[in-house]
């Protein structure tokens, strides 16, 4: 290998493609845009493995010198994309999520922002899709990789290009191996960590270490063509629904690599293409235009509370380029070359960097997210984010060996005499619970609360969720196991169950259930089990009387960032749901209670029949009490507020 790597046009020509298929993806328009990533991980690997093991052979090899290198090239830039993200957000995110943002920063200047966002996949966090650092998790990947690489290369420095080269494929089948693995265990784990990604990486790492280029232009052109025909099927075919990384990721991770190895060869037709001056000058400012695009592409989304379209579409283009370009040219070149005399002032001021950041991080903390910097009114609204039930990590997802242990949340009078209802749902119980804790309380009585958020109140149905089954297995073994109980409350998130999707401001789609008379699982089957779980629940329950709370309205938007946004810049200037679509919704689930009417005997609380109107639509607020804590689940102030319409359920009759 040469002490000096030469320059390759073609590489920044990949890297543009990489770099423009997440932006298209992101946007909404490019399905497999997301493999840019892993085209990056590749060209990563290939480049830096060059750079190691030329100054591994020639003796000059410094993890100091790497480092530095590292941090010119990675940290100028991030900082003032995180400078510019806390100042621009500080304007528009409620507490909630800038407390979540200076952690996230946090994990960022640590390089652990992979390992933050994999933890903040719960069901109650807030949607990553509003998370404006979550792309930071690749470079998190990319940063643990070069901590364990450079001292793999200097420990096979001696060792002979076979050998190297043999490490380099065992550690390669190793990750391989457990990202297919994981990825049917987890798929959100072997999504963010780095030992299911270092293959990726690795790929490039092997083509840098071939002993030999193409050994003709024509092989040369047919591995780039074969590379760029395997890029082009996965930004086309592939989709956010499918299992990724696992092998899913190699036809776009070979590519990468074919290309790159075909342009070690004499220059052909596919690295004159990916050498025009246009690809290559966006494959230079690849690095900024990542860092920019994700943030700008958030605050669109969190100001409008929907996705950009149209011209916004093209602003937000003409924003990212232009912040790109700025940055390259102004941040990224002139810090970007060695300066042997700065290393000590380069390493001290990035640890600075960092203490900083992770002392913005403890002041969101202790402050839940700088409140004061809003009007009181504006502040007021938005903490209705963290006005959610008090006893959710009491009450919530209780362990099957717990329940049949006896053991369960007591809600109502803890003065009365014995519990005599139940109490079960999802998470729409879990938030409803202190509305009807509160309602029992009142009317003198005790009950047990059974709830598990993410699973629907079905019985023998598998759900997305596998803990579901087993939970719902055990209430019933509880409930029969409790002759006093002469009444079950059931509520959940049916609409969901019924149309396996999720409505409101974080979309989910295809929560398939399926039980043992499924023939296959579909949106269409969704109904059918529906009704067969619901009315096994009802059958497992007996002789208990059943009420069943539904149609809680679902809003359309994030209600306390909502509400927030309308107190600083009156937008949404509409905010609470139109009657109409609150109907539409829950049409099918009407028509399905009706269905399940007429074998099942059930009382049914409407709770959108008790706030909306023609007239105000299914408000957000009722009293100036702020309804939600989210798009569709109350408030803790909410259900206390709607605690007279949720005490029809234990009335007999309603």
């Amino acid at each position: 290998m040469n002490a000096r790597p030469s320059y390759r046009a073609d590489i920044d020509g990949l890297r543009a493609i990489a770099v423009l298929a997440v932006v298209f993806f992101h946007l909404g328009l490019l399905p497999g845009g997301f493999v840019g990533v892993d085209i990056f991980f590749v060209i990563s690997g290939f480049l830096i493995s060059r750079i190691i093991f030329s100054e591994v052979d020639a003796g000059t090899f410094s993890i100091a010198r790497f480092y530095e290198r590292r941090i010119r090239r990675i940290v100028p830039a991030l900082t003032v994309v995180m400078l510019a993200t806390v100042i621009g957000f500080a304007f528009v995110l409620t507490p909630v999520d800038f407390k979540s943002l200076g952690q996230s920063m946090a994990a960022t200047v640590a390089f652990l922002s992979n390992i933050y966002f994999l933890t903040k996949t719960g069901y109650f966090d807030p949607s990553s899709e509003l998370a404006p650092l979550l792309h930071t998790w690749s470079l998190a990947v990319e940063e643990q990789y070069y901590l364990l690489f450079p001292l793999v290369a200097m420990a096979i420095g001696g060792a002979g290009a076979s050998r190297r080269r043999a490490v380099v494929l065992i550690g390669f089948v190793l990750s391989l191996a457990l990202s297919i693995w994981l990825v049917r265990v987890d798929a959100t784990l072997a999504f963010y960590l780095p030992f299911t990604r270092f293959w990726e990486i690795l790929a490039g790492a092997l083509v840098a270490l071939a002993p030999r280029a193409p050994p003709s232009r024509a092989r040369a052109e047919a591995s780039s063509l074969l590379g760029l025909a395997l890029l082009a099927g996965s930004l086309a075919l592939y989709h956010e629904g499918m299992l990724f990384p696992g092998e899913s990721a190699l036809p776009p991770v070979i590519g990468a690599a074919l290309i790159l190895y075909g342009g070690r060869g004499e220059r052909h037709r596919v690295s004159a293409l990916l050498s025009l001056r246009p690809l290559v000058f966006v494959g230079l400012i690849s690095y900024s235009l990542y860092l920019w695009h994700w943030p700008i592409i958030v605050a669109l989304r969190y100001v409008l509370m929907r996705e950009p379209e149209g011209i916004e579409t093209g602003l937000a283009l003409v924003a990212m380029f232009a912040c790109a370009v700025l940055s390259w040219r102004f941040v990224e070149r002139p810090l970007r070359h060695e300066r042997p005399e700065t290393r000590g002032r380069l390493f001290l001021g990035t640890a600075a960097l960092g203490a900083l950041v992770v002392l913005f991080a403890g002041l969101g903390q202790v402050t839940a997210g700088f409140p004061g910097r809003l009007p009181e009114r504006a502040r007021a609204d938005a903490a209705a984010a963290l006005d959610t039930n008090p006893r959710r990590a009491a009450c919530d997802r209780l362990a099957p060996d717990r329940l049949q242990a006896g053991e369960a949340c007591v809600i109502g009078d803890p003065n009365a005499a014995e519990a005599d209802f139940l109490f079960m749902g999802d998470s729409f119980a879990d938030a409803s619970l202190p509305g009807m804790s509160e309602a029992a309380r009142r009317m003198g009585r005790k009950g047990y609360a059974l709830v598990h958020s993410g699973c629907f109140a079905l019985a023998g149905v598998d759900q997305p969720d596998p803990d579901c089954r087993p939970f719902v297995d055990a209430a019933l073994a509880f409930a029969k196991r409790h002759s006093e109980l002469k009444q079950a409350v059931l509520t959940a998130r049916w609409t969901s169950a019924l149309l396996g999707n999720r409505f409101g401001q974080s979309k989910g789609e295809n929560w398939l259930i399926t039980d043992e008379a499924s023939p296959a699982p579909s949106l269409a089957e969704n109904r059918a089990v529906f009704r067969r779980g619901l009315a096994r629940l009802m059958d497992g329950l007996a002789p208990m009387q059943v009420s069943l709370v539904a149609f809680i309205p679902e809003q359309r938007y994030d209600v306390p960032r909502a509400l927030m946004l309308h107190d600083l810049y009156g937008h949404p200037a509409q905010a609470s749901l139109p009657l109409a679509l609150h109907e539409a919704r829950q049409a099918p689930l009407r028509a399905a209670f009706a269905d399940l009417a007429r074998t099942q005997s059930f009382q049914l609380v409407d709770v959108g029949a008790s706030l909306c109107s023609v007239a105000q639509g299914c408000p957000m607020q009722r009293g100036g009490v702020v309804l939600y804590a989210d798009d569709n689940h109350l408030s803790r102030s909410g259900a206390l507020a709607l605690s007279d319409v949720l005490a029809r359920a234990l009335r007999p009759g309603g």
